[in-house]
């Protein structure tokens, strides 16, 4: 079986840190069920972790969006609640790829070296739904033409409710699986 779940940076401070919101904490026990049953069914599964440095606020993306978060090694950096056992105590099939910005760069190749190629399946989930899911929703589009790739919509959130239900309509509208 070649199927993957990436969960896009469930991380303290986008749930309840300098960049939480809300939505973002509804989704931790629905995430952790998909998670272990992805699992449980044989699935790989890669965390990704918005990963910055001190100087953050220097950089391109600290210049659009100036609030410190996911200072690497900090508690804003870890995975939320549940999802942190499996930071701490990761099973074979759970990887973790820290990322600089929206998207993840090494993602795609990542990938590869996982499956030996291109998976069957490929399914997201994660937040925030208009910038950093969409980013590597995309990535992966562009790497994997042909994997069956999905958006679990119920398992994203943005803190604007509608920035999240355009973004989805734009995954689908350029093909995506909304499930």
């Amino acid at each position: 079986m070649k199927k993957l779940l990436i969960v896009v940076d469930y991380q303290n401070d986008f749930v309840t840190g300098s960049l939480g919101f809300e939505a973002a904490k509804a989704l931790e026990q629905p995430i952790a069920e998909q998670v272990k049953n992805a699992l449980a069914q044989g699935w790989k599964v890669i965390f990704t972790q918005d990963t910055h440095t001190k100087n953050y606020l220097s950089t391109r993306e600290g210049q659009f969006l100036p609030i410190e978060h996911c200072i690497e090694n900090t508690d804003g950096w870890n995975l939320y609640g549940k999802l942190r056992e499996y930071q701490t105590n990761p099973p074979a099939n759970v990887s973790f790829l820290k990322k600089p910005t929206f998207g993840c760069a090494n993602l795609p190749e990542f990938v590869r070296s996982l499956f030996d190629g291109e998976p069957e399946e490929i399914t997201l989930c994660g937040i925030v739904t208009n910038i950093c899911v969409v980013s590597n929703a995309i990535l992966m589009h562009s790497n994997f033409l042909s994997s069956k790739i999905s958006i679990f919509g119920n398992l994203c959130a943005a803190p604007n409710p509608q920035d999240h239900t355009n973004t989805l309509a734009l995954l689908s509208g350029m093909g995506y699986t909304i499930l």
